[in-house]
């Protein structure tokens, strides 16, 4: 799957209106540390609950912590940076986006590397979601949908 290319809303504050099933919208501002990844997953995973299967957890809480991790290990960011975690259950998508103040770098799916390491994360996020996709303005946000079973 190619990651598609377009623009995201671009709200920072939490937003009060009824998401998907009645879930409020998550979000949430870490500091960009090595802890990042594990705060962001199980923040996430309280936000969502019992909302989602088990196995779509699991997939969930992957994704994000690749995301995370990608934005603290290869964003070129000061140490004092913040990555935003954002969450939003719609009808029939979980979307999710994770941005920094980062701009520069090549975000796109590689070969991983078997020997050494690394490569791995955006194919797991390509794995996992039913698309995905970057927007680059005064920082970069990459996100992406999972599919969710529509009600009814």
């Amino acid at each position: 799957m190619r990651p598609d290319h377009v623009g995201l809303s671009e709200s920072t504050h939490p937003v009060p209106a009824q998401g998907g099933g009645g879930l409020l919208p998550f979000e949430l501002d870490i500091p960009a540390t090595p802890d990042a990844p594990a705060t962001a997953r199980a923040a996430v995973s309280a936000w969502i609950g019992h909302h989602v299967t088990e196995a779509m957890l699991v997939d969930l809480r992957l994704l994000i912590g690749e995301l995370v991790a990608n934005s603290v290990v290869h964003a070129d960011i000061p140490r004092d940076s913040v990555v935003s975690v954002r969450a939003e259950l719609r009808a029939d998508a979980l979307r999710v986006e994770v941005g920094d103040c980062g701009s520069g770098g090549t975000i796109a799916l590689r070969t991983p590397d078997l020997a050494h390491g690394g490569g791995f994360g955006l194919n797991v996020v390509d794995v996992v979601s039913r698309r995905w996709g970057v927007h680059r303005d005064a920082g970069t946000r990459v996100w992406a949908e999972m599919a969710f079973p529509s009600a009814g």
